[in-house]
């Protein structure tokens, strides 16, 4: 077997430190896309690759960003009041902590969630709460809010990346902020920022653990550590990595990523069929000696994969 080729895995996002004239461009893009007659920042964070709190930051707002890309007729035409002029920047805390109380007491609530926030204000994002105060959760306590049931839910590093991962293989690609809040997807992309800080330093901590090598053990290490004498309750790995049936994640994404998150044999893809289910699958079944390796796994859709049994096909 040859080991595995170097494979490199690329953010769809724009970097932080990218030019005007890319996130231009980058706006640009999402209107063409999106095709419709007024370009509303809502839609605009379904495509985009930098966020609109980000846009607005650049340019001072939504209708300066498309001013400056040319897009001046496509603004919604939006009131814009003498606080939004001011930016969240310039409101004192209380001002921000009584904008959360407004928009609960819109909504009938008792806690707010992002997109709470992020739809329902004009002047303040979930964001600038997180700046303000430190955390999402010291904001809304300083506003005598509560976090909603979901954010109590505490979740694995390699939940959150097996997560991603199945959004990316149902998608075919880097999902979106908003593509997280859909299924396959079971975890929000709220959690996601809550946890990593922000939802791209989550995508880089996803794609810094899909691009790790897999640990391997030596046969001579194999063979030194089941003879060395160990306590009762520390068991070492009885067999090498390559010999087990659990592919690890991180190999996972690799063959996905090779594969095209394609069946290899129909052409199937969840990202053209929702009902498709994609495997990685061992083209030498282990039970003929076939080892957990890159160069033996592929994608097959559940359908061939159920078909194929345990034969092995050339």
């Amino acid at each position: 077997m040859h080991p595995p080729p170097q494979m490199r895995f690329v953010l769809r996002s724009l970097p932080r430190d990218c030019s005007n004239e890319e996130v231009i461009a980058e706006i640009r893009r999402v209107d063409s896309v999106v095709g419709k007659p007024k370009l509303t920042t809502g839609d605009y964070a379904e495509h985009a690759r930098i966020s609109r709190d980000a846009v607005r930051r650049r340019f001072g707002g939504w209708k300066q960003a498309l001013d400056a890309s040319g897009l001046s007729h496509k603004y919604s035409g939006r009131t814009v009041t003498e606080k939004m002029r001011r930016g969240s920047k310039d409101l004192t805390d209380d001002e921000v902590l009584c904008e959360l109380r407004r928009v609960a007491s819109e909504l009938g609530k008792d806690f707010l969630t992002y997109p709470d926030v992020d739809k329902g204000s004009r002047i303040i994002s979930a964001s600038t709460v997180r700046r303000r105060f430190g955390s999402w959760h010291s904001g809304l306590e300083r506003a005598g809010l509560k976090l909603s049931e979901m954010s109590h839910r505490r979740y694995s590093d390699e939940q959150y990346f097996e997560n991603i991962l199945r959004a990316w293989v149902h998608h075919g690609r880097q999902p979106t902020y908003a593509e997280m809040r859909q299924s396959p997807s079971s975890i929000s992309p709220e959690a996601y920022a809550n946890h990593f800080g922000t939802w791209r330093r989550a995508l880089e901590a996803f794609v810094r653990r899909m691009s790790q090598r897999e640990p391997k053990l030596s046969a001579q290490e194999v063979q030194q550590r089941a003879a060395t004498p160990v306590p009762a309750t520390v068991r070492p790995p009885s067999v090498p990595d390559e010999d087990r049936r659990q592919i690890p994640l991180g190999l996972r994404f690799k063959v996905l990523s090779r594969d095209r998150f394609k069946c290899v044999r129909c052409g199937a893809a969840p990202a053209n069929d929702p009902g498709c289910e994609l495997h990685v699958d061992h083209m030498l079944p282990l039970s003929r000696g076939g080892k957990t390796t890159f160069d033996n796994l592929q994608s097959l859709c559940a359908k061939c994969n159920l078909g194929k049994g345990n034969r092995f096909c050339e």
